[in-house]
C-alpha cells in the first residue's frame, strides 16, 4: 500500500498533513497510537523543512508513505536549503531543562520512532528517507 500527497511550505499546512494521515488511518486500518507515531515524526520534519526553509517562498513538500506488512517507509522531499538531520547533534536529553541548548528536540523524537534514516540531496532538493517497522497492532 502506497500514498502520497504534497503540502507547501506553510505552518498553516500542517492542519493539511494531519487531515492527510487521518484519511490514511482510515484507508490502512491504523490505530491511533500508529497514527499519533507518523504525525509526531512527520510534524517534526516538516516544520524543520518550513522555519528552516530560507527566504525560498512557496515550494511544495512530497509525502510518501508506503507499507507492507508492518514495515513503513517515509519518504519527504522539498526544495529547501540542504539539510541532513540524520548528522544533526542530539540534544543531550540527560541535563535538567535550563542546562540545555535550544532546538534539536523535533528531530530527536522523530528519530526514537524511527529504525533508519538516509538522506541525500537530489534535483536541488532533500530527499530524507525513513524507516519504521510498526507494532503488531498497526500491521
Amino acid at each position: 500500500m502506497k500514498t502520497s500527497f504534497q503540502i507547501h511550505n506553510d505552518l498553516a499546512e500542517l492542519d493539511t498533513l494531519l487531515e492527510q494521515l487521518q484519511i490514511l488511518q482510515q484507508k490502512w486500518s491504523l490505530p491511533k497510537k500508529c497514527l499519533s507515531e507518523i504525525n509526531l515524526i512527520l510534524d517534526e520534519l516538516i516544520t524543520n523543512a518550513i522555519q528552516h526553509g530560507g527566504d525560498k517562498k512557496n515550494y511544495p513538500i512530497e509525502v510518501t508513505l508506503a507499507k507492507t506488512g508492518r514495515e513503513l517507509t517515509i519518504e519527504v522531499v522539498d526544495a529547501g536549503p540542504p539539510f541532513d538531520p540524520t548528522i544533526n547533534a542530539l540534544p543531550d536529553t540527560s541535563l535538567p531543562l535550563e542546562q540545555r541548548q535550544c532546538g534539536g528536540l523535533g528531530i530527536y523524537l522523530a528519530k526514537k520512532f524511527c529504525d533508519c534514516w538516509h538522506y541525500s540531496r537530489s534535483n536541488n532538493e532533500n530527499v530524507l528517507i525513513l524507516q519504521k517497522t510498526l507494532p503488531k497492532d498497526c500491521g
